[in-house]
């Protein structure tokens, strides 16, 4: 690759996303090698493998359908308060949810993270991107089948009701217009994927970074961390499942511990089916090209730095075979561990049955939730008191084999 000349000392990297176009992949490689990218002048602040929640909590966006979604505003103040400690080093954080900021909520980031602020846009061709962005909407819980979605989201002009995140983030031009608005086109570099160069991406963060070519690895992790594509029966199986539940007030907790860590989550690891990945009709394939052509003259016209082949947007995929149809029934395996992983998860012992001490903390949050909500539902003091007593009984429990413990009991 060309030589990228590296940030200044103390640059603020805000990775924005977009979504789908390596975010996981360089998300893992940084939170796995955070002594290392000490040791080299760079700080992945936080503990967690992203900065998702302080991202949200600055948005006031939510996370999942419920109104109590948002995350709290604490989660950038803690952010913040790490990276003003460390006057030494590159930082080098961000979540892709910032890809759907607009040209004021860019700039108040741009504001809060002051003067050192790069941001970086990574890009892959919308006829890559547009799978794998159907299927997040149903692994969060969404029930449009693909082709009903994409008529939807790659229209002229687009029906911004269906899945309006995906408007925002997914315009690519004008997410680096709304940036380069916000910090200036001189402190914005996009990135655009090759699947001939897949080390383009980590070296351009590392020579960003002024790290050693070759640093950044992925883990070896299973399919669920990495975020893996579904095949076609496993996300039909989703869209038919969403159908099913989404109407009976299923709350987003439940939905995220039971659904996504439990049916999602063993699927995604435990499965390795010769099955078939979702792919565009031949006419969404010539309309995603179409919007690749734009947002690649468009970005050119920015004046933004450009870290690989623009052209690339605009790449044909290949299209769906015209006799392809829906699978009328699944495998009875998958099934299985669709259910095994939901019950687990539901009996709060993960989706393979094997996690028991780690729960004890959420059965409490969970518990302290719906204590709340009793009461706001106006049940009667008594009702209310036997469901806390239940949560004080557990607290008493754990206090009691702590105890044991110390004392060899």
């Amino acid at each position: 690759m060309s030589d990228v000349a590296p940030l200044p000392e103390r640059a603020r990297l805000f990775h924005v996303g977009i979504p789908k176009s390596g975010t996981t992949s360089l998300q893992m490689a940084a939170s796995n090698s955070r002594d290392e990218l000490r040791r080299h002048g760079v700080l992945y602040p936080g503990k967690a493998m992203n900065q998702r929640l302080p991202v949200l909590s600055f948005m006031g966006r939510r996370w999942g359908w419920t109104a109590e979604g948002i995350p709290d505003k604490k989660f950038w103040n803690r952010l913040m308060e790490e990276i003003e400690e460390d006057t030494r080093r590159r930082i080098w954080f961000g979540h892709e949810f910032a890809s759907e900021a607009d040209e004021e909520m860019a700039k108040r980031f741009a504001d809060a993270i002051g003067p050192n602020c790069h941001v970086v846009v990574t890009l892959r061709s919308p006829g890559a991107i547009l799978p794998s962005a159907w299927q997040q909407y149903i692994k969060a819980g969404v029930a449009i089948p693909f082709d009903d979605w994409l008529e939807a989201v790659i229209a002229d002009p687009p029906n911004r009701k269906v899945t309006k995140g995906f408007h925002d983030r997914n315009n690519q031009s004008l997410v680096v217009r709304r940036w380069a608005g916000a910090v200036g086109a001189d402190r914005v570099t996009v990135i655009v994927l090759d699947k001939k160069r897949p080390e383009l991406l980590f070296n351009s963060f590392e020579q960003l970074l002024g790290l050693p070519i070759g640093m950044l690895k992925t883990p070896e992790i299973g399919g669920f961390a990495s975020n893996r594509g579904l095949t076609v029966p496993e996300v039909e199986l989703f869209v038919e499942l969403n159908k099913l539940i989404r109407p009976h007030g299923v709350e987003w907790d439940e939905f995220e511990r039971i659904v996504r860590n439990g049916a999602q989550r063993r699927i995604m690891d435990s499965r390795t089916a010769d099955e078939p990945k979702p792919q565009l009709p031949a006419w969404a394939v010539e309309r995603a090209s179409e919007l690749g052509t734009v947002y690649a003259k468009e970005i050119a016209e920015t004046g933004v730095q450009v870290i690989g082949d623009l052209d690339l947007l605009t790449e044909k995929v290949a299209a769906r075979p015209a006799d392809q149809e829906l699978p009328s029934d699944i495998p009875i395996s998958l099934a299985a561990e669709a259910m095994a992983g939901m019950l687990s998860a539901a009996s709060w012992r993960g989706a393979f049955f094997d996690e028991k001490d780690a729960t004890s903390v959420e059965r409490e949050k969970v518990m302290r939730k719906a204590a709340i909500d009793k009461a706001a539902r106006g049940l009667s003091l008594a009702e209310v008191a036997r469901f806390g007593w239940r949560f004080v009984t557990i607290r008493l429990n754990r206090v009691r084999i702590r105890i044991g413990r110390m004392f060899g009991r």
